[in-house]
């Protein structure tokens, strides 16, 4: 089942303060601090500052290096603690296309403050000698670490890395819906932050569905009522984001052999969903999934942004006809010649402003639809991403985002009405 680094780590800290006080335990405790210090070694390699020779560059690699060191005087063991901290360093690895600067300063912050419960752990009755000095140095790397953060703190939204979603080694496998709508959501999660292979316009279109759905879904969870009739909802939102790509094509729309991971996870989602509409059906587990899914559709909303439309007009991937973007006077041939192949023009930036426009406005929907699913007793559960939450929480309390709210419903609103009142085009195959 999918998990989180931020889970990984409270999981390792709380075993940690659990363990009991034998040899075993301080050998369990010394190599997990040396796979933490591999963590850290990552961090510091992609960087956790955007300042050459800062203070936290230079900390974060002390305290890696002296887990390290320490790890390696650690009689060699592998049991739950080594276990949990092999997989928070892995996952520190799987995250680096989901982080920047400042999230990598917010995990080693994380990462610093685990290593506080397994250093106590081996303290106990630790012979003097190397281990003991290295030992000294860890504890006060990792209290050089916290107090720098202290003063130079991550943001709520930096923080919120933390708990974004990675899927288990067997997405395809499990038919609990509690089970696939987490995994669904980290396969989108990871599927959209590759900045090197981004989406087609066919796996966006399979996303955005998948996220209509969980949006419904998590509407419906939020709300004994219904939304009013005719109130443009964050379902809707998503939905105009396909409209607003209905005129756009890379090559991608036609029969393929072989599914993306990422379209097959939507498709899981959105079958899974749709297959129990009603929440008071739901078991608690698969309220809590939905309720978690939701907090990350912001998330995904950003990365669509980025990934696609940015990209898409970087390298000049797509293609649509004259008579369905702005009009240009170099476009005027084009435009003449209809829906024919010699009306098929490439679209650069403007072009796809309707996308970015449709993206930002099922961003800002989702937050609100998020946040009302995520009631006081849902924040209380077992697993909840209370980190993505209170990101997703800070931006609705800036004061300028209820009438940003209010603008991204009226638009996607005009979006949806606009594409029913358009007729295709008599060679548009759409």
């Amino acid at each position: 089942m999918a998990t989180s680094l931020g889970q990984l780590l409270d999981a390792l800290a709380d075993t940690a303060r659990t363990t009991d006080d034998s040899a075993a335990a301080r050998a369990d405790a010394g190599t997990a601090l040396g796979q933490l210090g591999r963590a850290l070694t990552h961090l510091r390699h992609d960087g956790v500052s955007p300042f050459a020779g800062d203070r936290r560059e230079q900390q974060v690699a002390d305290l890696a290096a002296a887990c390290t060191e320490l790890g390696v005087r650690a009689p060699a063991t592998e049991s739950a603690l080594t276990r949990l901290a092999a997989a928070a360093a892995d996952t520190v690895g799987v995250l680096y296309d989901h982080t920047t600067v400042t999230s990598r300063w917010a995990v080693a912050t994380a990462v610093a403050e685990t290593v506080t419960p397994l250093a106590e752990v081996v303290a106990h009755r630790l012979p003097a000698g190397p281990a003991t000095q290295w030992h000294t140095e860890v504890e006060r790397q990792a209290a050089l670490v916290q107090q720098t953060a202290a003063l130079q703190p991550p943001t709520r939204a930096d923080v919120a890395i933390l708990d974004r979603p990675v899927p288990g080694p067997a997405v395809n496998a499990s038919v609990d819906p509690a089970r696939v709508v987490p995994d669904a959501i980290g396969v989108l999660l990871q599927a959209t932050a590759r900045a090197n292979d981004p989406p087609s316009v066919t796996e966006v279109l399979a996303y955005t569905i998948a996220a209509q759905t969980l949006s419904s879904a998590a509407a419906r969870l939020g709300s004994t009522d219904a939304p009013p009739a005719g109130q443009t909802t964050a379902a809707d939102a998503w939905r105009a984001v396909r409209t607003a790509l209905r005129p756009y094509d890379d090559g991608s729309r036609r029969f393929h052999q072989h599914t993306p991971s990422g379209v097959t996870a939507a498709g899981r989602l959105h079958a899974i969903l749709r297959s129990e509409p009603d929440p008071a059906t739901w078991t608690a587990s698969l309220r809590a999934s939905v309720t978690s899914a939701a907090q990350h559709l912001p998330t995904l909303a950003t990365q669509l942004h980025y990934r696609t439309v940015r990209s898409w007009a970087d390298n000049g991937s797509l293609i649509a006809y004259a008579r369905d973007v702005p009009p240009r006077d170099e476009r005027v041939a084009a435009y003449l010649r209809g829906y024919q192949p010699g009306g098929l023009v490439r679209v650069n930036a403007t072009d796809l402003q309707p996308v970015a426009g449709a993206l930002h406005n099922a961003r800002l929907l989702s937050l609100a639809v998020a946040d009302r699913a995520a009631g006081p007793d849902a924040r209380t559960t077992a697993g909840f991403p209370r980190r993505a939450w209170a990101a997703n929480r800070a931006l609705l309390d800036d004061p300028q985002t209820p009438v940003a709210l209010g603008v991204a419903i009226q638009q996607a609103h005009q979006q949806l009405q606009a594409a029913r009142a358009q007729r295709p085009g008599p060679s548009r195959g759409r």
